[in-house]
């Protein structure tokens, strides 16, 4: 019986630690049983999904709930303002309009209340089956003359030494004829190669090709920049296409123990005001060489043609040691003095782990 008597005082004061941890994990307010709703498969084009939640005041005072807001503007909360008495159940109302948003939904909502110091967080799932996208959709640019670019502009990233990466910009031909396509470059860097079929059928698709090689018998440092006017049946068409790369070192060799890093003493240079259009201001950074094998300065450029970067003849830096680089800004060459000028300085090394960083230029004319 002794036995038995223990056992039973045991149980109970087990029961009372649950009961206890219970209460404790369900603070009295609004209590939601459930906290995630799955609205399923839906389609993208067969308008907004509803969905509710329903929670119940489980404590001995009224509660209301102060604000309401979403993680995402597709999804709208609707509820009945007002105190909320205790037992009493609240219905929140949530509809997400699944329109350009196809994939996966996972979607927050958050409820702040009167008794709760933290929100409540609720959450939509589910998924969107993507409806058939228009020409105009996959292809925004209008060119002209039936002809349709996904994009007019494409960076390419890095491209290294003795490398070519090569891109695509889509195409489609929406006129019922076909059409000539030629290309001519009016901005080039000798560094891209472009091919597009000259002649486009009715409704046809492609790709204009475009690569960039950064060759080894004579490489480049720094921005490659093109651009390129398209003629459809003669006309010249309505937008350039534009593309950018960054030419950099070669890494396929290097030891990342001993390569090089780049440290620079300060990533914004701000020359202040500026009084007078004749007035020249200058300002200095710090290069310095963190690694364990010298570091090159490749190239610095400049966005903005009133700054002018000195660094000197000597372009490389030995572990340990720094480079003084000085930018001047000159009054007279500043274009727009109506607004502040703001600018970038593009510094390219054989630094494998960041080839390119950036300064910020900022200046105040009045």
């Amino acid at each position: 019986m002794n036995c038995i008597y223990k056992y039973s005082i045991a149980l109970v004061v087990s029961l009372l630690v649950a009961l206890s941890a219970a209460v404790a994990g369900s603070p009295a307010g609004l209590h939601f049983a459930v906290t995630t709703n799955d609205l399923g498969n839906i389609s993208e084009d067969g308008g907004v999904v509803t969905s509710t939640f329903v929670a119940v005041n489980n404590a001995t005072e009224e509660v209301i709930v102060s604000d309401i807001y979403t993680s995402c503007g597709c999804t709208k909360a609707s509820y009945k303002r007002g105190a909320i008495a205790p037992g009493e159940e609240f219905h929140l109302g949530i509809a997400f309009d699944p329109m350009n948003r196809p994939g996966r939904i996972d979607k927050y909502i958050y409820v702040h209340t009167s008794a709760h110091s933290e929100p409540i967080v609720l959450r939509i799932t589910g998924y969107v089956e993507p409806r058939e996208r228009t020409a105009e959709e996959l292809y925004p640019f209008d060119m002209g003359g039936g002809l349709r670019l996904e994009s007019n502009y494409h960076t390419f990233g890095y491209v290294e030494e003795g490398r070519s990466v090569e891109c695509g910009i889509g195409y489609i031909n929406t006129a019922e004829s076909p059409i000539e396509l030629s290309i001519v470059s009016v901005a080039h860097s000798g560094r891209l190669d472009y091919s597009a079929s000259m002649t486009i059928g009715p409704h046809a698709t492609g790709n204009i090709l475009l690569r960039y090689t950064n060759s080894a018998e004579c490489p480049l440092y720094g921005i490659a920049e093109d651009r390129l006017q398209l003629v459809v049946d003669g006309t010249t068409c309505n937008y350039e296409v534009a593309t950018h790369a960054i030419m950099v070192d070669n890494f396929d060799m290097v030891d990342d123990i001993s390569a090089p890093r780049l440290a620079i003493s300060k990533n914004i240079i701000k020359f202040g005001e500026v009084n007078d259009h004749n007035e020249v201001i200058e300002r200095s950074v710090e290069l310095r060489n963190e690694g364990a094998t010298p570091l090159v300065i490749r190239a610095i450029e400049v966005e903005s043609a009133a700054v002018e970067v000195r660094v000197g003849d000597i372009m490389s830096i030995a572990p340990g040691q720094m480079r003084v680089v000085t930018f001047v800004l000159r009054g007279a060459l500043i274009e727009d003095w109506d607004n502040p000028l703001t600018s970038r300085a593009l510094v390219i090394t054989n630094d494998p782990l960041r080839p390119m960083q950036t300064i910020r230029l900022t200046a105040l004319p009045l």
